[in-house]
């Protein structure tokens, strides 16, 4: 609702905010989202305004380890990254994460590309502003996620359907299990 946009004003923090792109995010008790990154690669100030949330960090140097879906930007969704289940998904053992619980009046620095996980443990809300990326590299990136990759899933979602879907997330388990046994392989040497 861009009338919402005159309640606040933007803060300053030394980036060019995209103003057209602030978002607010509701939620109840338990509900989250998917670990991911987002597709722009934005470096984004969450702002909480009511309830509690935990939000799981991860930054692009942990993929190895977080069963990431080719050509996606979400991990499998079939992980509870509130509470992994080792046994079925050993290589998060190896992930190095940060954890931040937020309250009212918390801000969260997400850096460009950053993997996260929300999740309410109470009902609240929030506001994220976003900032473009800096880095040439993660701008070339956010470039091609926005105008290829994107295009490229959907199409194929529409071509092949679930078993596009399927493959993704079976291709996610063997490419994280490949590092996981050369690791393995490497530290017994």
């Amino acid at each position: 609702m861009p009338q919402l946009q005159k309640d606040f004003s933007y803060p300053d923090f030394g980036l060019r905010l995209m103003k057209g792109l602030p978002m607010l995010f509701f939620g109840g008790k338990d509900s989250y989202t998917f670990m991911h990154y987002d597709i722009d690669l934005a470096n984004i100030f969450h702002f909480h305004f009511d309830g509690k949330k935990q939000c799981i960090l991860f930054d692009q140097k942990q993929n190895k380890h977080l069963y990431k879906i080719p050509h996606s930007l979400i991990t499998r969704e079939d992980i509870d990254f509130s509470n992994p289940d080792f046994n079925k998904w050993p290589a998060l053992k190896n992930a190095k994460g940060f954890v931040a619980n937020l309250e009212h009046g918390n801000i969260l620095y997400m850096p460009e590309g950053w993997w996260h996980y929300m999740r309410y443990i109470t009902p609240g809300f929030s506001m994220s502003l976003r900032a473009i990326a800096r880095h040439p590299k993660n701008l070339s990136k956010a470039i091609y996620n926005v105008f290829i990759m994107r295009h490229f899933d959907n199409l194929m979602r529409r071509l092949k359907g679930q078993k596009w879907i399927d493959w993704k997330n079976e291709q996610a388990v063997i490419r994280t299990n490949k590092n996981l046994q050369f690791r393995f392989v490497l530290k017994n040497k």
